[in-house]
């Protein structure tokens, strides 16, 4: 398992961009989830007819080969789409929708690797001799490509926290306008 996740180091730094690219272009459509959607369907050709698909390639030998082979063709496969991807500049304004989305991204994430620990555990302490870390790396693969998809959904998610983190902070500005004319 340790090896999985060392595999995944470059994985890691090419979704940190790619998803900070997403997260410009959310915030360019006002994190309205019409208009992101909207903008998914127009430049659908775009999205998933890119460079990227040649993760095929990586999914097929994560069908066909071991585990060392799989780790290394990972690294290998997202270190070229890191440094592909590492040049172009994305701006993302900090603000409270934007870390709403990726709080529950990064949840998403946690939970999805909570559940390869504990699935990884269940098969190695059972006795029975079978890995489904080669399935990890499909899903992970998958979760990559389909980010643009995760995201609208994410942010779908997150609209009614937007709207209670809104009602909060509209309270607590009422309640310090009082503090402040008491005085």
């Amino acid at each position: 398992m340790i090896f999985f996740y060392i595999s995944l180091s470059t994985y890691i730094c090419f979704n940190i961009i790619k998803y900070k690219k997403i997260f410009s272009i959310l915030q360019k459509n006002k994190y309205n989830l019409k208009s992101y959607g909207h903008w998914i369907a127009s430049n659908a050709k775009d999205i998933f007819i890119n460079k990227e698909l040649l993760s095929i390639i990586l999914i097929i030998i994560t069908v066909n080969f071991d585990l060392k082979v799989i780790g290394v063709s990972t690294v290998i496969f997202y270190t070229i789409f890191f440094l592909l991807n590492y040049k172009k500049k994305n701006k993302i304004k900090v603000n409270s929708k934007f870390i709403t989305r990726l709080i529950i991204l990064i949840i998403l994430y946690a939970i999805l690797n909570l559940w390869f620990i504990i699935d990884y555990i269940s098969y190695h302490y059972a006795d029975i001799v079978f890995d489904n870390t080669a399935f990890y790396y499909i899903i992970l693969v998958a979760i990559s490509y389909f980010s643009y998809i995760i995201i609208w959904v994410v942010n779908a998610i997150a609209i009614p926290f937007d709207k209670l983190v809104k009602y909060i902070g509209g309270k607590n500005a009422k309640s310090k306008l009082k503090k402040s004319k008491t005085r």
